[in-house]
């Protein structure tokens, strides 16, 4: 059944820059450290938060019931997968927030991964090009609601 969730302010485009950097520190220390980046932006908002918020932008679309879909069990499968995917990991952040972050971020990697990323390409240019498309979006979501 889908969602019938309030609608929410999506991500500003700063903070989208902001969660993707999280992303790729987690997933590639060398080039970023997270600790470097929680230290430069006093992490405000809490990294956890835009994760969570982030993890719904990327996982929401992917497993929801699209309203066109030749409904069936698997639709309805997967729509559920999602929704106790994020209930998941939001019960996670409330409970044991010194590692929300980490189990966030490598639940989003491991998602794109598995389900978005392109065969031969690699993670890291994934996520560097789904970046670039979700702050497009918050750029012109907040550019439009001025």
């Amino acid at each position: 059944m889908p969602h019938l969730e309030q609608p929410r302010t999506p991500l500003t485009p700063q903070e989208v820059e902001l969660a993707f950097e999280y992303l790729l520190a987690v997933q590639d220390p060398s080039e970023h450290a997270v600790s470097a980046i929680v230290d430069r932006t006093n992490a405000v908002p809490a990294p956890t938060y835009l994760l969570m918020r982030l993890a719904e932008d990327i996982i929401r679309p992917v497993t929801d019931v699209a309203a066109d879909a030749d409904l069936g069990a698997d639709s309805f499968a997967l729509d559920e997968v999602g929704g106790v995917l994020l209930a998941t990991l939001e019960e996670w952040t409330r409970e044991c927030v010194p590692s929300a972050l980490w189990g966030i971020a490598n639940t989003i990697i491991r998602f794109t991964e598995n389900l978005l990323r392109q065969e031969g390409e690699d993670i890291v240019d994934t996520l560097k090009m789904m970046r670039a498309e979700h702050v497009a979006m918050a750029a012109a979501f907040h550019g439009a609601h001025r």
